[in-house]
């Protein structure tokens, strides 16, 4: 579930107001709103619609107002999330999904369902390609204090905070599933890491693993380093840092760097060297 800002908007008159941006944490948004699930996944043909249902739960002891809104997203090769304006990305579906009711009231501890509606176009395009988009779900309550005497400041407080809904589509022609290895390096500023790099070659969306085996050039002994899931999205890049524990006793080693990116496909490695001193 993606977390993005928390925003408290104080105002102190018509004239001026500060506005705070906080940062929160996933403990502080799950007191205040459930989202279930938090993953759309549609599988619809060209011309096809295909619906599903997004529950919202308002954990807070107000009547809360929501709102429902479409982006554009991609992860960089770090993994991050970039956010941007929707049907403005070349893999874009926002312009395909529609809501039954984009704004929504929930009463304290009640739920609330959302038809989520995915409208794929008829045209050659549209099956030949995986493409995503974001639902953003934010509340829109405002929290009044109440009112002072007369020349005395008046304080309103608006607190905002809103959560992201992964939405895939994924034609069900396309299949294709490929991935490569790219690069091991050293990296530049710690020596104690190595970079692996890799690029999903195929048409959908890959849940990758990626780990290290060190075999010690004067004994065979092999060592098995803890493996990192990642998904990475069709052209994707992705970017690994893969650490050498402390632990691993001083040698010459020969150094596999291997990508799992689906049981049914053989794996991809990439080879480099390595001294502990």
């Amino acid at each position: 579930m993606h977390i993005p800002i928390n925003m408290k908007i104080i105002q102190f008159s018509k004239h001026f107001c500060f506005v705070i941006l906080i940062l929160l944490s996933t403990r502080i948004v799950a007191q205040r709103i459930n989202v279930n699930p938090t993953i759309l996944s549609f599988n619809a043909s060209a011309g096809q619609s295909a619906t599903q249902i997004l529950t919202v739960t308002n954990l807070s002891d107000k009547v809360q107002a929501y709102q429902l809104s479409l982006g554009d997203w991609i992860r960089d090769t770090t993994g991050e999330h970039r956010y941007y304006a929707p049907n403005t990305t070349k893999r874009s579906c926002a312009a395909w999904v529609s809501f039954d009711n984009p704004v929504i009231e929930v009463e304290p501890q009640k739920s609330r369902d959302v038809r989520v509606t995915l409208n794929v176009p008829a045209d050659s395009m549209a099956t030949k390609e995986m493409k995503w988009a974001m639902i953003f779900i934010q509340n829109v309550k405002e929290q009044t204090g109440d009112d002072n005497k007369a020349g005395k400041m008046k304080a309103t407080i608006k607190e905002i905070y809103r959560i992201g809904i992964h939405v895939y589509q994924t034609p069900p022609t396309v299949t294709k599933k490929e991935a490569k290895a790219i690069s091991l390096v050293q990296d530049k500023v710690n020596k104690d890491l190595y970079d692996f790099t890799m690029v999903n070659t195929g048409m959908t969306m890959l849940d990758c693993k990626v780990r290290l085996v060190l075999t010690d050039l004067a004994s065979g002994t092999e060592i098995k380093l803890e493996e990192q899931a990642f998904p990475v999205f069709p052209g994707g890049i992705r970017l690994i840092k893969l650490e050498i524990p402390k632990t691993v006793p001083k040698g010459k080693y020969s150094m596999l760097g291997i990508l799992e990116y689906d049981p049914d496909m053989p794996l991809e490695a990439i080879e480099s060297s390595f001294e502990k001193k």
